[in-house]
């Protein structure tokens, strides 16, 4: 059988060129990126932040004029050390940025603050697949165990807040997910928390509470529908846990592995494949799976590192982007399932600490992104220098004869 990468007549080399573009210092420290996946808002780039401070006086001061009263977040303290411990103020905001291209030159492409929302500091950002109401719509998960939506136009580049919802009583919130292109009449949106409870939302009903359980003992890391059956929706733990739970009958997850050894903190199914699920953990390993059957891996490879993102490209759904934390972001070429260790391709080493990674949908010259284009734009975050990057992998491809 001839393989994907044959089918498409394409190979896809080692590149060490992988350089930045530009890098934005976020103040803050720097946890989500994400690409706008609507036509007419590619350009459109969303940076998360998140930072825990102890509420000294000192520091108030200090942070006043990054966020106001209202958007501080403060933790009591235990009981037990109530009268020792400070409590703390979780900052953080979301900042839309544009990518602007210069006609005249390719090379010279500019990264653009728009936009600045102040709120308490956030864990995860994803846009939804589809326009509600002439918006692209994007929901967040803060630290103070809620959920909101914004939304923008073509037209205006500053978010709009449009609902909000709590999760679990103290918790936070830790990551989020919207049902696929198929749901785009009546979305859902799913939650995880650090209580180890996931959330399903109807975000059509501002944000009515649909469903909530228990689903690992300790924090939920990671929550994922799966894009081709909106009943099915996938959660990873700090149990070490995968699981696979039906929406219509909650009782019991139907799927449970073990195969992770650490944390299970990133999960995301392929975009064009309704059986290929790909996950990441503590233990470092990426796997692949046919959700058809859990028993044993398509591929595997280890990355060096804690993988907290995963991104299948949107373009073609061959490659994927990790965020894999004291050790960078890495492409790796998924083309040729089920032979050997699946090859990284590209590495991106100029971080502190990789949160966060996104796929951009243009090219270099703001066209939209095409198989043979020679070079592909990616964003990655990086938590303790609090620094939003942006780069280039040059793709260098090779027509079989």
């Amino acid at each position: 059988m001839s393989s994907l990468l044959e089918i498409y007549s394409i190979i896809i080399m080692d590149i060490a060129e992988d350089t930045t573009i530009k890098k934005v210092d976020t103040l803050l420290n720097a946890d989500s990126v994400e690409f706008c996946p609507h036509d007419g808002l590619h350009h459109i780039l969303l940076c998360g932040t998140y930072k825990l401070k102890e509420s000294t006086p000192a520091l108030l001061e200090l942070e006043a004029d990054q966020v106001s009263e209202d958007t501080k977040c403060k933790d009591d303290a235990t009981l037990e050390d109530s009268n020792t411990a400070a409590s703390q103020i979780r900052l953080g905001g979301v900042t839309v940025y544009g990518l602007v291209f210069n006609n005249s030159s390719n090379s010279d492409l500019h990264l653009k603050e728009w936009n600045k929302i102040k709120m308490c500091g956030v864990l995860d950002i994803k846009w939804s697949p589809a326009y509600v109401d002439d918006k692209a719509l994007f929901g967040i998960v803060d630290a103070e165990g809620s959920v909101q939506i914004f939304g923008l136009t073509k037209e205006d580049y500053t978010p709009d807040a449009i609902s909000k919802a709590s999760l679990s009583d103290c918790s936070l919130g830790l990551s989020l997910d919207w049902t696929g292109d198929n749901d785009t009449d009546s979305p859902l949106l799913v939650a995880s928390d650090s209580t180890g409870c996931i959330t399903v939302l109807d975000v059509n009903n501002n944000l009515s509470m649909l469903s909530t359980w228990k689903a690992h003992d300790y924090e939920a890391w990671i929550t994922a529908f799966n894009k081709h059956d909106s009943n099915v929706v996938f959660t990873g733990g700090d149990d070490s846990l995968l699981k696979t739970w039906d929406l219509r009958d909650l009782s019991r997850p139907t799927i449970c592995s073990k195969r992770h050894k650490m944390g299970v903190c990133s999960i995301q199914s392929h975009p064009f494949n309704q059986h290929l699920l790909a996950t990441g953990s503590y233990d470092e390993e990426l796997i692949i799976w046919d959700n058809r059957n859990f028993k044993q891996t398509l591929n595997s490879v280890f990355l060096g590192g804690g993988i907290w993102r995963i991104k299948w490209d949107p373009q073609n759904g061959r490659n994927i982007l990790t965020a894999t934390m004291y050790n960078g972001a890495h492409i790796i070429d998924c083309s040729e399932l089920g032979n050997n260790t699946l090859p990284v391709v590209a590495s991106y080493k100029d971080h502190n600490l990789a949160y966060g990674a996104d796929w951009c949908r243009l090219n270099k010259t703001g066209k939209c992104r095409h198989d043979d284009d020679k070079y592909v734009l990616i964003s990655t975050c990086s938590f303790y220098d609090h620094s939003l990057h942006l780069w280039q992998w040059k793709n260098i491809i090779k027509t079989n004869n």
